[in-house]
């Protein structure tokens, strides 16, 4: 293959692999020479891991695909780095790594800006988690749509597997509660005041 140019054929390679991260599956099997491509920073940023984003069983610990996924996250992938962060942060626990990870790419799209909210409501960074969900409720003319986003993120934790060891425990309070906070304690009277609280307190219980 020398006859064709680096560039094109990494540029080619990248055009693939920005249509779903499966396809580069074939030039990976194909020999070192692709392989390498396939490795390159150009390929891995634009590749598109949203199946991880849906399934996030692809990024546990045993996961076939996850020294590819780890890859991604090395070269700075803004997906990669989000399911990454949010494994560390529900299987390990809290640190600064995994929310400084998280919040690199917390603004990428709504999913990952209310996890951001989330994890640091879990971790015990009251007010700059509150900051992060006024903005995330900002984004929203209804409450159901914000309801959407946040049990997205609530399948995500829980198929990445979360270990059930109370990694939170300790470091989750509240310096304030909002006064619908001790009335609206399950889904169907949850409002946008006390959101936040309600899935904390899920995820809190989840990992």
């Amino acid at each position: 293959m020398s006859f064709i140019p680096n560039p094109l054929i990494t540029d080619i390679i990248r055009r693939i692999g920005s249509q779903g991260f499966r396809y580069l599956g074939p030039f990976i099997a194909a020999g070192p020479w692709f392989k390498e491509i396939v490795y390159s920073r150009e390929v891995l940023l634009d590749v598109d891991l949203d199946e991880f984003m849906f399934n996030t069983r692809l990024g546990r610990e045993e996961s076939i695909y996850r020294p590819f996924l780890l890859r991604c996250v090395a070269e700075g992938h803004k997906t990669a780095r989000y399911i990454e962060s949010l494994r560390r942060l529900t299987q390990v626990g809290p640190s600064v790594e995994a929310l400084e990870m998280l919040g690199e790419v917390a603004y990428s799209d709504l999913y990952t800006l209310f996890a951001f909210a989330v994890m640091l409501l879990c971790c015990g960074s009251y007010e700059q988690g509150m900051i992060v969900n006024r903005t995330f409720m900002a984004r929203f003319e209804t409450l159901q749509d914000a309801i959407d986003i946040a049990d997205v993120v609530e399948s995500q934790v829980r198929f990445i597997g979360p270990g059930g060891r109370r990694v939170f425990s300790g470091y989750i309070h509240y310096l304030e509660y909002p006064i619908c906070y001790f009335d609206h304690n399950t889904d169907l009277t949850v409002c946008q005041h006390c959101l936040v609280f309600n899935y904390a307190n899920r995820f809190h219980d989840m990992c």
